[in-house]
Formats: C-alpha cells, sequence, structure tokens
C-alpha cells in the first residue's frame, strides 16, 4: 500500500482507500492552458433525434467511445502532463453523429486508446466503478446520465438541451445493450469535471478537501459483459494493476 504515499504521476496523488487494493485520487493543480482544453473535451454532439435502427445505434455506440477515450485521454494529460504530440489537436475535434463516419476516426480512436489505456490502473478502475453505480439499477439513473451528458455538451439553446436530454433517456430505456458504453461516457466526463473542480479548490489533499475525487467506499466494478466490447482493453489494464501501464507515447514539443 505504501505506494500510493507519493505521486506516481507529477499531476496527481494517490493514497490509500479504505476499499483494499484501491487508492484516493488527490490531483495537482492544472495549468491554465491545459485547464481551458478540459472545458472542451467533455462536449460532444449527441444526437437530438430519436431513431431506433441498427445504423443509429452502432453511431451512438462510436460516439459513447469516443467520447469516452478522449475523456480518458485528456486525464492523461491532466496525470502525466505529457503525451503524444498529437493528443491536443486529436482532443479538440468534438464527437458527433456525422464525425462518426469519418474514414479517419479508426486511426484518432486509436491514438486515444492508446493514451487511455496507458493510465495507471487507479484511475481507470474509479472511472469504470462509477460507471458501475449508474448501472445499478436505480431509477434515477436516466435521469442522471442525461442531466449530466447534456449539461456538458453545451447546447446552443433550450430546445436542443430538451431534445438531446430526451433522446439520450430514451436510448437508455429503450435501447438496454447501450447503457454500458452510456455510462462509460458519464463516467469519464464526472471524472475530468471532479478533477478540474478539486484542482481548482485544492492542493494535494488539502485536509479540508476530505477523500479526494474518487468515491470512498466506490460502487463495485461491473462486471465485463455489460460494458461494451470497446472497453476490454481498458478493463486488461485495470487488471494489470500498478507498474504496468503501456507505454507513453512521445512527448509535447
Amino acid at each position: 500500500m505504501g505506494e500510493f504515499s507519493r505521486p506516481v504521476l507529477p499531476g496527481y496523488r494517490a493514497e490509500p482507500s479504505c476499499d483494499p487494493g484501491r487508492s484516493r485520487v488527490f490531483p495537482a493543480p492544472v495549468p491554465a492552458e491545459l485547464r481551458a482544453l478540459g472545458n472542451d473535451v467533455r462536449a460532444a454532439d449527441w444526437p437530438v433525434r430519436l431513431a431506433f435502427r441498427s445504423s443509429r445505434t452502432a453511431r451512438l455506440d462510436t460516439l459513447c467511445r469516443w467520447q469516452t477515450l478522449r475523456a480518458l485521454a485528456y486525464v492523461h494529460l491532466l496525470a502525466a502532463r505529457t503525451g503524444d504530440e498529437r493528443l491536443p489537436a486529436d482532443l479538440r475535434v468534438v464527437p458527433g453523429p456525422e464525425a462518426a463516419g469519418d474514414p479517419g476516426l479508426p486511426e484518432l480512436l486509436a491514438r486515444l486508446e492508446q493514451a487511455a489505456a496507458g493510465l495507471p490502473a487507479d484511475l481507470l478502475d474509479e472511472v469504470v466503478c462509477d460507471s458501475g453505480g449508474l448501472l445499478a439499477d436505480h431509477r434515477f439513473a436516466a435521469s442522471v446520465l442525461a442531466a449530466g451528458l447534456t449539461a456538458d455538451s453545451r447546447p446552443g439553446d433550450p430546445d436542443e438541451a430538451v431534445s438531446r436530454a430526451v433522446v439520450l433517456t430514451s436510448y437508455w430505456y429503450e435501447v438496454p445493450g447501450l447503457r454500458g458504453a452510456l455510462a462509460l461516457a458519464w463516467s469519464a466526463n464526472l471524472f475530468v469535471r471532479s478533477w478540474l473542480g478539486w484542482s481548482q479548490r485544492f492542493v494535494y489533499g488539502d485536509p479540508a478537501g476530505g477523500i479526494g475525487i474518487a468515491s470512498d467506499p466506490r460502487p463495485p466494478r461491473p462486471a465485463a459483459s455489460v460494458l461494451p466490447a470497446w472497453a476490454a482493453p481498458l478493463l486488461d489494464r485495470i487488471e494489470q494493476g500498478p507498474g504496468a501501464a503501456s507505454r507513453p507515447g512521445p512527448a509535447s514539443s
């Protein structure tokens, strides 16, 4: 447990949690330029029209994957303060229904996934476990998810906000197979928001800050069967545990 008593990366410190094998996360102050990027990274153009055709639900799954990896890749920058030199530009590409069909998307997603899977296991585990809390069949899950993703998307007007929230809520109820993907996108965005909020108020776990940004105790990790297939590399990284992060990309100049 002592390995969590010092910063493992420049951007945060981890300490032992009450949950065996898990840690509490205390972010460091975030430079202004990196913080400004975080305000954009949580925004995605979620659909405003409902359609249950398989092509449409597959596209929403792609949007969820994209937004999850995008938020996690940004957390990589927050934690490591360095990464692939293309990462900041990749993070500024906004996920949306039209962009999801771009032929260059697989290459962009591969770079985001490399950064996301290069995160320390404790950070990834926190995001996955929080998604499990949303998936634990409580009656407000759809409302919580729709409100969070809609607010982060920065809708242009109230009508767009309402349409987006209604569509996301409807997909949650009507297409249960999408819940795992939606929950991961919501949880990754929440983690970014919590990280930025904490780092603005406290420095490395000021005693007034309590338990950091991690839930303690946190929800149990959801079974792989309720998560999308594209989450497998993230789950593999968690299973590898501390010290087994994938090799980071070249440092930014």
